[in-house]
């Protein structure tokens, strides 16, 4: 009477792969690792730098020890001492200024610098003449090849008018249609 129920099997479980504690140690490891090496790298680079900046202070503090106060240079009278240091204005000429071999050195550049322009001008116009030229060239090619085809077609017109045949053509085309010509001409001579 009652049939006896089903119910359908039960659906598997999913399982997720999990890592395990081994290889987050190792990642971890490896990330500390990373860590130290890119620590270190920092280190090197700011080390460099404060060397770096050791050798540029050291540099101003000599063109500072070389440099001529603007009171001096201009005959005035020294400043008194005080305890507070005067505005100094940076001397506003150019450095090298007087240096001569730096001045031939540049009048050198600035000439060879117009050399190589000049050059440049030279060969770009020699491009262009030589474009020019060559279409010339070519446009009389297709003359030559024009005036060529012209005699040609000319050469053999006076071969067919006078019966010399230009080679490959056969004398039995043209003899049956020059023959009632050529009759013609014996009729008329014949009188």
């Amino acid at each position: 009477m009652n049939s006896p129920i089903t119910f359908p099997p039960p659906l598997p479980t999913l399982k997720l792969a999990r890592p395990s504690a081994e290889k987050w140690a190792a990642t971890l490891a490896e990330e500390r690792r990373r860590l130290q090496e890119d620590q270190e790298a920092l280190r090197e680079r700011e080390a460099n730098l404060r060397d770096y900046e050791a050798r540029l202070r050291t540099l101003q503090a000599e063109i500072e020890s070389t440099r001529v106060p603007a009171s001096a240079a201009n005959g005035a009278a020294p400043a008194r001492a005080s305890n507070t240091v005067a505005f100094q204005r940076p001397s506003s000429r150019a450095p090298f200024v007087d240096d001569a071999a730096l001045q031939s050195a540049w009048e050198k550049l600035h000439r060879a610098r117009e050399i190589l322009e000049a050059e440049q001008t030279h060969l770009r116009d020699d491009r262009i003449a030589l474009r020019e030229l060559d279409v010339m060239v070519k446009r009389r090619e297709e003359a030559v090849a024009a005036r060529e085809a012209q005699l040609a077609d000319r050469e053999a017109l006076i071969a067919a008018a006078e019966g010399v045949y230009p080679a490959g053509a056969g004398p039995s085309v043209s003899k049956f249609t020059s023959a009632p010509f050529r009759m013609a001409r014996a009729v008329l001579r014949g009188k």
